[in-house]
């Protein structure tokens, strides 16, 4: 059985480190354009393995420490702002067999310019080496697509291009491009069959236009078009005979949307509407699916802000043969909230949770097989000084899945500081 961890649980355990904004992130006023920090932690992990706890597969406990240094530099000029991060994750593991640590770099770029009040551009890319999904698979908590962790210098490399324009008074139009490229290093060497680079390697292209039209002072609504292109880079066979490269399909979305500020404190966005899927591969018929994306956020008080959400969409998959039959990709619900509360001037509280239920599309249409996803995560960190911050936080993971041996669940406690000058 290939090794698997959950992507989203990580958010409560180091994955908040990997953010770009340190100062922000810690609380701290950003008065200068560089800042410095990062987290130290020791933990427990009840099922480090992420093992179904059978009998041949038993669930493996250990505790361990993580290190985790950081670097950011923002400049703003009068019509451009820049940034750049660099984060560096080891997290070793001290009853886990060889390798005992994880290792992960990061690097973030962006950039942002408006040539006049009605036309702006803003760019940015995001490189990862590691081997966690929650650092490789950014985004989680809107489609987990792997729950398997993989040894190796793998690679994430997410870049995005936005053109904003004010063609009317009333009527903006947004441009964009996302390309994300996903390179994992076993491949049919390692393991003849099903490797990481035969099941996930791929570059994902996405172009979105955006069209929305101000019809009150506080709310626009609009139409949306997205092509999107999965392009599958592996010839390893993900199963037996069959590349990965099979698994190439296009989408179409096209939706209606309406951004809603309610009020100073409350922000609504949402689109619904259809997916269209071709695949490439006769093995699975084209498909006809909702598409749905929704947010709200409210910022109740000060310090505090709750957000809600739910996305509807198709995603790729891990998950590559049931029974006789292939799985192309999934189709996906997830359902989020986050609430970040400060207690009082020092005490900070994070509070997560989601659910995701996924549907796999199979090649002979032999039954309905799913999984369902459950995280809930909860961080207290005590602001010691301006610069020392120290957090103790639990999450917990559980898949309950129709695919034998993939359902687990697991605990994880951590305690540490974070610093940030």
């Amino acid at each position: 059985m290939k090794r698997m961890i959950t992507t989203a649980g990580l958010a409560a355990l180091g994955a908040a480190t990997v953010a770009p904004g340190l100062a922000q992130e810690a609380g701290v006023a950003q008065t200068k354009p560089w800042a410095i920090g990062g987290t130290i932690r020791g933990f427990y992990d009840d099922n480090y393995y992420v093992y179904p706890g059978t009998t041949a597969f038993p669930r493996k406990d250990t505790f361990g420490f993580e290190v985790s240094p950081a670097a950011s530099y923002n400049l703003k000029r009068e019509q451009t702002d820049l940034g750049l991060s660099y984060q560096y994750g080891f997290r070793y593991y001290i009853e886990r067999p060889h390798p005992k640590d994880d290792q992960s770099h990061q690097v973030n770029a962006r950039i942002s310019h408006p040539f006049s009040d009605r036309y702006s551009v803003d760019a940015s890319d995001s490189f990862v080496v590691a081997q966690d999904p929650a650092i490789l698979e950014p985004g989680a908590l809107l489609g987990q697509t792997t729950s398997r962790r993989s040894e190796g210098n793998n690679l994430r490399n997410q870049g995005r291009i936005g053109f904003n324009a004010g063609i009317m008074e009333h009527l903006n139009l947004q441009l964009g491009y996302n390309n994300t490229l996903y390179d994992y290093e076993e491949n049919a060497k390692q393991v003849p069959v099903a490797s990481h680079s035969a099941v996930l390697d791929r570059i994902e292209h996405l172009i979105t236009a955006d069209a929305f039209y101000e019809v009150l002072p506080k709310t626009q609504v609009g139409i949306s078009y997205q092509y999107q292109i999965m392009d599958f880079t592996s010839n390893d066979p993900f199963v037996p005979g069959v590349p990965g490269t099979a698994r190439d399909n296009t989408s179409h979305f096209i939706s209606g949307g309406i951004k809603q500020n309610l009020n100073d404190t409350i922000q609504l966005a949402a689109k619904v509407g259809v997916q269209f899927t071709m695949y490439d591969n006769p093995l699975w018929s084209d498909q006809t699916s909702p598409y749905a994306d929704a947010s709200v956020r409210w910022a109740y008080m000060q310090g505090g802000a709750l957000q809600l959400g739910v996305r509807h969409s198709r995603i790729a998959t891990d998950v590559t043969i049931i029974g006789p039959d292939l799985a192309s990709d999934a189709e996906a619900t997830s359902v989020y909230a986050s609430i970040n509360h400060a207690l009082t001037a020092k005490i900070n509280l994070q509070v997560m949770g989601q659910f995701q239920h996924s549907d796999f599309n199979l090649s002979g249409g032999g039954g309905t097989f799913s999984d369902n996803m459950v995280y809930a995560g909860v961080n207290l960190a005590y602001q010691i000084t301006t610069n020392i911050a120290a957090e103790i936080g639990y999450s917990y993971d559980r898949l309950d899945s129709d695919v034998p041996l993939r359902s687990f669940y697991r605990d994880r406690v951590f305690v540490g500081a974070r610093l940030s000058f």
